[in-house]
Parts: C-alpha cells; structure tokens; sequence
C-alpha cells in the first residue's frame, strides 16, 4: 500500500528552496501528488502532498531532508496521512466560484467573511491576501477560490456578501468558475 504525507517548508525566501526539496523527494522515489508554494513577506512556505515508495519510510525521508534543513534553514514537517484523509470531499453539488474582496485594510475581514462562509457551508479551497498600495489606507485584496452548495444559488450568497460588504465599507464580488486550471 502506497504511504501518503503532507511535508510543510517554511523559511527565509531564496532561489533554490523548491529544487533542494524535490531533488531529496526525486532521489528517494517520492511523488509530489498535489502542493501550494507561495511567498509570504520574505519567507517562503511550501504544502506538498508526497507519496512515498513502498520501500521508503517517513522517518528515511526526514532523516534525507535534514541537510536541507540546515543548509536553507527550513522549518520542515512531515505529517503521515490516514487512507480515510485522502478521500477528497465530493464537489458534484457545488459550483466553484471565485470571490474578489478589496477594500481599506483592517482587522476582521478574513474573519468575517470566512465566517459567514462557513455558516453557508461555502467551503474555502484557496485563499490569497496581499495588500497592494503601501500609503496611509492601504488597499487590502483577498481572493477565495470556493465550492458553494449547489442548493445555494450564487445571486442568493453574492446579495449576502453584498450586505456583508456594506457592513464591512469594501467590495466583494462572486463569479463562478468555468474551470479549474491551474
């Protein structure tokens, strides 16, 4: 039976991080199944879901990424997964949709609208943040990728965002996505 991991990589952003990483994973025979890599201020993080040889034990594998621990100064994890947390949630009754939401930066906003999707069990599948302009109000853009409930209607949860927008003095608009691509 194949063995599954979810291996976790933070640390200060330099070229090279993501080859040093999936050269160890290359060499001992894993395969990176899915990942997100992305820069955050000026660390970079890194999700991989690995599947490990037969051969190849979680413990093996660390002990091989602990050079690139010191030499990169990463902060790297793994996680062994459980065969009933590899199924993926069926999204044969939600429609994928993007959610754009600009405004004067503050505290709350994730909170507040990742709440209320929550509670309208809209399921988030990605999230990025930025805040794009630097001055005395700064823009805050957060961008949701997100499966709504078929039964929920996207005009009907897009008027409820609306309020929500108005509470909260920013901009959110909902579109669906005719596609995944990456």
């Amino acid at each position: 039976m194949k063995k599954h991991i979810i291996i976790t990589a933070i640390g200060k952003d330099r070229p090279g991080i993501v080859a040093a990483v999936s050269k160890v994973l290359y060499e001992t025979g894993c395969n990176i199944e899915d990942s997100s890599m992305t820069i955050l201020g000026n660390d970079f993080a890194m999700i991989l879901m690995v599947t490990l040889p037969i051969k190849v034990s979680v413990s093996l594998l660390d002990k091989k990424l602990a050079a690139i621990r010191s030499k990169l100064g990463l902060s790297i994890t793994l996680r062994p997964l459980k065969p009933a947390e590899l199924k993926t949630a069926k999204a044969s009754h939600t429609v994928p949709c993007m959610i754009s939401v600009y405004g004067t930066d503050r505290p709350g906003i994730v909170y507040m609208i990742s709440d209320f999707l929550a509670k309208n069990k809209v399921n988030i599948t990605d999230v990025e943040t930025k805040i794009i302009s630097a001055d005395e109000n700064p823009v805050y853009v957060m961008m949701l990728e997100v499966n709504v409930p078929v039964e929920m209607k996207i005009a009907r949860l897009s008027a409820a965002l609306s309020t929500l927008a108005k509470k909260l003095k920013i901009d959110i608009t909902v579109n669906p996505i005719d596609s995944y691509q990456l």
